[in-house]
């Protein structure tokens, strides 16, 4: 019960034990019902926990085996293949269960109890199993779970939905198999995936529309004489808690959850990358060892690095020819690109900035430039809008910055006054003509007031560390240009 283990990977267990009771008798459970579906039922009821199945129960032939943990059945192919997953599963929920059986094909149905804390304080070896008559082509698996280790609340039910509707994806979006818990059907849905043009194309302007692309593509390949297949995409939306690549093994998902996504960095950067948020896809891996709580596979550091380099190799490019780069369209392609909104207006804004330049420009009256020196004093500004001064290293030096608002008449745009060696006192004339006409917006004056504190700072430095003395001229001309632009009157 202290095993580190999850709600989900622990249920999965009972549906796994279900399914591969389907698969194996689906002939003769086809054979009495034609339009048999397999349906597990799940209730979360507070103080104990029901899975129910209609598959086709444990056989006489199997019932001492399946309760005698680390034996595992003779087809091992399938989903149940260690023989510990029902009985690890159930001590990790609960100190006390139960398992109702019918047969198909039997006279009888059988029910025994488990009572781990009474087993070990008595050390019992052997239960009582109570076998009682039942209809012959009647066939289920009822297992109880009570006195509960783990008891689901709200948001970890959610949790058990989200995940058992992914690891059996591939299922309960057919008509064959029905899970249900808490009387919900599950379903899995697919992400949307990203139809759009390549952002190389877009970047270096070679194609004015190009060819939209849907960002899907399947692979195939062999890891260690272990056949793999899957497939990579990009989503439509990018999603910041999304499992990246979801790994299964015999259709069933091992590892590769929100909660516990399979984002090597190899392919998806570090976690400030959008890849992190867009590459997704599956892999399945059938013939790869798996732990026994089916919730990672075997293998060492050696071993997955080796792995995903090869899934690196495949996923990279999306065409045969390798010109066009999957991993780099998910991490430089933007929404911004293709939007014709704003290409469109982006090319007439070139129009606005060659009026501005010239009529900026042309004015600027020919005189000889000033050096400023890097004190002025603004005793209103200091008086009334301010940031806390605050440290900020840059290029070895850590100067303390401190940035003021105003709403002056004067003609400069900006100006600075520095104290010591690495006090600078940043000033913004928001009621520049300048200012006014271009900078309304709150992100238009928080980008025009990031950019002209980078300038400053970068005057300051060049000044003093670097002993360009005439580094102020630029600020002198840029104030005199910005003035020969008239607010809209």
């Amino acid at each position: 019960k202290n095993m580190r283990y999850t709600e989900w990977y622990a249920l999965g267990e009972f549906v796994d034990n279900a399914i591969q009771s389907y698969r194996l008798n689906k002939k003769v459970l086809k054979k009495l019902d034609p339009l048999f579906k397999l349906k597990i039922k799940i209730d979360i009821l507070g103080s104990e926990i029901q899975i129910k199945d209609n598959a086709a129960g444990i056989g006489h032939d199997r019932y001492s085996a399946a309760f005698e943990t680390g034996k595992p059945p003779p087809d091992s192919t399938g989903l149940s293949e260690f023989g510990v997953g029902m009985k690890i599963a159930a001590c990790w929920f609960a100190d006390r269960w139960k398992v109702h059986t019918k047969a198909i094909g039997e006279t009888a149905y059988r029910l025994v109890e488990f009572d781990i804390n009474k087993i070990r304080e008595k050390n019992i070896t052997t239960l009582d199993v109570i076998r009682a008559p039942a209809k012959l082509n009647s066939h289920y698996t009822i297992v109880t779970l009570s006195k509960l280790n783990h008891k689901p609340r709200s948001l970890t039910i959610t949790k058990i939905k989200e995940h058992l509707g992914s690891m059996y994806r591939h299922l309960v979006n057919t008509s064959e198999i029905d899970i249900i818990v808490d009387n919900k059907s599950l379903r899995y849905e697919k992400p949307k995936i990203r139809t759009s043009g390549y952002y190389k194309d877009w970047e270096d302007g070679i194609i004015k529309k190009p060819k939209p692309i849907k960002w899907y593509k399947e692979f195939s390949f062999e890891f260690e004489k272990m056949p793999i297949t899957g497939f990579v995409a990009i989503r439509e939306k990018g999603k910041v808690k999304q499992p990246g690549f979801s790994l299964f093994r015999r259709g069933r998902l091992i590892t590769g959850t929100e909660d516990n996504s399979f984002k090597p960095e190899k392919i998806f950067g570090q976690s400030n990358d959008r890849r992190q948020q867009v590459i997704f896809g599956e892999v399945h891996m059938d013939d790869m060892p798996v732990a026994f709580s089916k919730n990672d596979f075997v293998w060492d550091e050696v071993k997955k690095n080796r792995f995903i380099s090869k899934l690196h190799e495949e996923v990279q490019f999306i065409d045969k020819e390798k010109k066009i780069d999957f991993i780099k369209q998910s991490k430089n392609w933007s929404e911004d690109l293709e939007r014709d909104d704003i290409r469109t207006e982006s090319k007439n804004d070139l129009e606005t900035v060659k009026k501005f330049l010239t009529k900026g420009l042309e004015q600027a009256k020919i005189e000889t430039a000033k050096i400023i020196p890097l004190t002025k004093k603004h005793t209103i500004a200091e008086e009334q809008d301010s940031i806390d001064e605050y440290q900020v290293p840059f290029l070895g030096v850590n100067y303390n910055i401190k940035v003021f608002n105003e709403y002056s008449n004067d003609k400069d745009l900006y100006d600075i006054e520095l104290k010591g060696e690495k006090t600078v006192k940043i000033f913004l004339n928001l009621k520049h003509p300048f200012a006014s006409r271009f900078f309304t917006a709150r992100n238009e004056r928080v980008g025009f007031s990031i950019l002209i504190a980078y300038l400053a700072c970068c005057e300051v430095h060049i000044t003093k560390k670097e002993g360009v003395k005439d580094a102020s001229l630029i600020r002198f001309r840029l104030n005199e240009i910005c003035q020969n632009i008239p607010p809209r009157t």
